[in-house]
């Protein structure tokens, strides 16, 4: 408790000590359930004067529920966000909860329970997931991992595996893969546990409790894929409080435009772009559409950077930036086809370890919108008003520029040279490249 109560102390300073005029806080199973809980928070509100909102069950459910919906874009799946009190569990369809419980299956509260007993865990683990009747209907589905316990297992596994990616939200296994390191998890003698050097200390002798509740919850739900979130009961918090017309925006159209707004030169210029391209773009779904969109509005923000590093730290910023709404093949996409727009290659060595993360073909179609982009930059500088001057044209299965007359557009042999490389990229005849009159 005091351990606590100088956590809570030292929070609220650093909140006033940073002009914060609204500071809420809530509490999960951990206090709900504690005996001295009441104290706690009693205690916590005569040092910080502000009250604490215990969460009940069906509360910390949705709340992770939403915080996934947000934070990955998605509409199908079960949530499973583990803590220390704590297993909720949430059936995501068409974009609509449909179910949702709070099961006593924490991993300190089992651990204690049971005395670190794994055969007497997987006895109460397994009775209380039987009596579920509806995980079994979502089969099929995505397994969505949340909460410490969760995320401590993915790094174990991005590490093991030699993932190209070091990030862990929206990390996708396959469902035999996730299982096969729980099993090695769960067998593990507690020697090996301690010396787990990619798990924070901590956690180390929980990990084989953290792979048996994958396992029975996998097990149940017929998963197709496991993919890890990093965003839970907090998140999904916040997601609560935001007027309704942020809610309804999509996280990833709204971090590049905020990222652009930064960095670019000319603002709102992802549908212009977009546009221009459109010849050479092939029908998209919505979802590829807007990372079209997302590339679009990112294609400008390293025009303040060195001529000789503008690709590769463009890259690292897009590889690396904190967006949500995507998973790791999307931001690969992005990340890929901004490095191409800056003039890098796909052969290089320094966006080889990403290549494992696309198909051919989508790594064709980062190649055809980079380098449409950087046509579009060599033409316009990124002016719009110059790039409505000019347009591309297929026609009789070759495609054609056509740039403005008066000499309002270069016609030099860098433009020619990136003209050709969008015709490689799309597969298509080159034509000519022709003025108005």
């Amino acid at each position: 408790m005091d351990r606590a109560l100088a956590a809570i102390m030292r929070f609220s300073q650093l909140a006033v000590s940073n002009g914060v005029d609204r500071l809420e806080a809530f509490a999960t199973s951990a206090v709900r359930d504690a005996t001295n809980g009441g104290e706690l928070l009693t205690a916590i509100h005569s040092m910080t004067g502000c009250p604490i909102k215990v969460l009940d069950g069906q509360e910390e459910a949705l709340l992770s529920a939403q915080a996934l919906q947000h934070g990955l874009h998605v509409e199908d799946g079960i949530i499973a966000d583990l803590g220390g009190g704590s297993l909720e569990l949430a059936a995501l369809h068409h974009g609509e909860v449909k179910q949702m419980i709070s099961l006593p299956l924490g991993t300190m509260r089992l651990q204690a329970k049971m005395s670190g007993d794994m055969a007497k865990m997987k006895k109460e683990i397994c009775a209380t997931l039987d009596e579920i009747d509806w995980l079994g209907k979502y089969a099929g589905k995505t397994l969505f991992p949340i909460g410490g316990a969760w995320r401590a297992f993915a790094r174990l596994k991005i590490k093991e595996s030699g993932y190209p990616l070091d990030i862990i939200h929206g990390y996708t296994v396959p469902v035999d893969s996730a299982v096969e390191t729980a099993t090695l998890l769960m067998e593990l003698p507690k020697k090996s546990l301690a010396d787990l050097e990619n798990v924070v200390r901590q956690r180390r002798m929980s990990m084989p409790l953290t792979g048996l509740l994958l396992n029975e919850l996998t097990d149940r739900t017929k998963p197709a894929t496991v993919t890890f979130s990093a965003v839970g009961v907090r998140e999904g918090y916040v997601y609560g409080h935001m007027p309704r017309d942020q809610i309804a925006d999509d996280p990833l159209a709204a971090a590049t435009s905020a990222f652009a707004e930064r960095e670019s030169r000319f603002n709102k210029t992802d549908e212009a772009l977009l546009q221009w391209l459109s010849p050479v773009l092939s029908v998209e779904n919505r979802r590829r559409r807007r990372l079209q969109l997302a590339v679009c509005a990112l294609s400008d923000i390293a025009w303040r950077d060195h001529p000789d590093y503008r690709a590769s730290f463009a890259f690292d910023r897009t590889i690396e930036y904190p967006f949500f709404g995507i998973d790791h093949m999307e931001r690969a996409f992005i990340a890929l086809t901004i490095y191409l727009r800056y003039g890098g290659k796909p052969s290089d060595k320094r966006v080889s370890h990403i290549g494992s993360l696309l198909s051919k073909r989508a790594i064709r179609r980062a190649e055809t919108l980079g380098f449409g982009l950087r046509l579009a930059y060599r033409i316009s500088g990124g002016n719009p008003g110059l790039l409505e001057q000019s347009r591309l044209e297929i026609k009789d299965d070759q495609l054609s520029l056509i740039l403005p007359g008066g000499g309002a557009a270069p016609m030099h042999a860098r433009v020619a040279r990136s003209f050709e490389r969008l015709c490689q990229a799309r597969k298509i005849k080159m034509g000519p490249i022709t003025e108005t009159k």
